[in-house]
């Protein structure tokens, strides 16, 4: 009973108090923040410029799987263990807590941008414009790619010849392959020159869905993009933020999904 107290008031700490820096994107997470004073080496009295900065964590609360301590010496600037301790714990938490494949204890939520970093409109455009043009890089295929038709549709592909003397423009096109010989006047046997068209149908592909992959960690980004029969393209770590194309998206077989992963 006695833990189970202590483990809501440290929750609490992460909630309401000093160590909301701590908190953890789909898991619970309590701890204690730490601030502590260096001695002086030269006067051998408390330093009021070297600090300790500390925060020591868990995480879920009510089924803990790792625990965290984060020791700052002598931190530049900022010297609260809320300020720069707690970030780093909320950090290598939730990276180990994604690695170990720990199931969520509570909803997953957007990420927030620091209150001391404010994204301007055209800076969110500019990261969903970048996402697009990787996709783009990615499926950059040959024009003549089966793959860069759509899916469904079969590609077709012409060539062009001089007419033959047995043709007109009532006859159907035949393909090179099958040209055969036919008798002239006169009875002497020639064989067909290679018809005004050739038409090469190329059955198309069938079309696949793309899964949503928003949220989920790298190794879960990889298991269901192969279940579904396409590539993926990961850039950066941590779970998933953006995917291009969007979730439910008609792709062809083979096709590269990009994915942008944050903390």
């Amino acid at each position: 009973m006695t833990a189970a107290e202590m483990r809501k008031m440290m929750e609490g700490v992460v909630l309401y108090g000093t160590g909301k820096a701590a908190q953890l994107n789909g898991y619970s997470s309590g701890g204690k923040t730490g601030t502590a004073q260096k001695i002086d080496p030269a006067t051998h009295l408390y330093s009021k410029t070297m600090h300790i900065a500390s925060f020591a964590g868990f995480a879920p609360v009510n089924n803990p799987v790792i625990a965290v301590a984060v020791v700052l010496d002598s931190p530049k600037g900022a010297y609260y263990g809320a300020a720069v301790s707690a970030p780093v714990f909320a950090e290598v938490a939730q990276q180990v807590l994604e690695y170990l494949t720990v199931p969520h204890d509570i909803n997953l939520r957007r990420p927030r941008a620091a209150k001391n970093i404010q994204l301007a409109e055209d800076d969110a455009h500019e990261q969903t414009a970048d996402i697009n043009a990787l996709y783009a890089a990615a499926n950059d295929l040959p024009s003549d790619d089966p793959l860069r038709m759509d899916a469904g549709q079969p590609a077709v592909a012409t060539q062009s010849a001089a007419p033959g003397p047995s043709q007109t423009s009532a006859q159907p096109a035949t393909t090179a392959a099958n040209a055969i010989a036919y008798t002239a006047p006169g009875n002497a046997p020639k064989t067909t020159p290679p018809p005004t068209t050739a038409t090469v149908l190329i059955a198309g592909a069938k079309s696949l869905r793309v899964p949503s992959l928003l949220g989920l960690p790298v190794r879960k980004v990889i298991e269901q993009a192969a279940a579904a029969g396409l590539d993926v393209e990961i850039t950066g770590s941590g779970t998933v933020r953006e995917q291009a194309p969007a979730p439910g998206t008609m792709v062809a077989p083979g096709t590269r999904i990009v994915v942008r992963c944050g903390r």
